[in-house]
């Protein structure tokens, strides 16, 4: 299993950056995601269901994303979500923002990526944790760039 929890503070406000996790923004931090569609419940409740396809080199992947929790606060924001890739992974994640100042937020990036099959777990165990760390980090620079350049 891969686990990551990462945090870096953006200078933007809460808003702004919860803005970008959005459904009609998903794109913009998620470039990779070609489609986002809601098929079941409401986009900004727990229990929504979306259907994804994401595309990696010439692999296409498809998929179903389940919100597990959602939380939209003044002064907190939260989304966890999971899906299952390629019937080999199971992947869990959540976003949380922070208010820190009118002009600051913090965000916190946090999950797991679980092998489901020997050949996933294998693949887990001889992938590159460096690797992994700067896929994480490279999303959450999108995330700060892209809540920035508003500014």
């Amino acid at each position: 299993m891969v686990k990551w929890k990462e945090q870096v503070v953006i200078e933007a406000p809460i808003d702004r950056v919860w803005d970008l996790f959005q459904d009609e923004h998903i794109q913009r931090i998620m470039p990779k995601v070609e489609s986002h569609e809601l098929l079941e419940g409401k986009s900004d409740t727990t229990g929504a269901k979306h259907a994804q396809v994401y595309t990696e080199g010439k692999q296409q992947q498809r998929y179903i994303v389940e919100t597990l929790s959602y939380v939209d606060e003044p002064e907190r924001k939260y989304r966890e979500t999971a899906f299952e890739m390629g019937q080999m992974f199971k992947v869990r994640y959540a976003f949380s923002l922070e208010k820190e100042t009118e002009q600051s937020t913090r965000f916190i990036y946090e999950g797991h990526n679980k092998g489901i099959s020997a050949t996933a777990k294998m693949m887990l165990l001889a992938g590159s944790k460096k690797a992994a760390r700067n896929t994480v980090l490279n999303f959450m620079n999108r995330v700060k760039e892209q809540a920035e350049r508003e500014t």
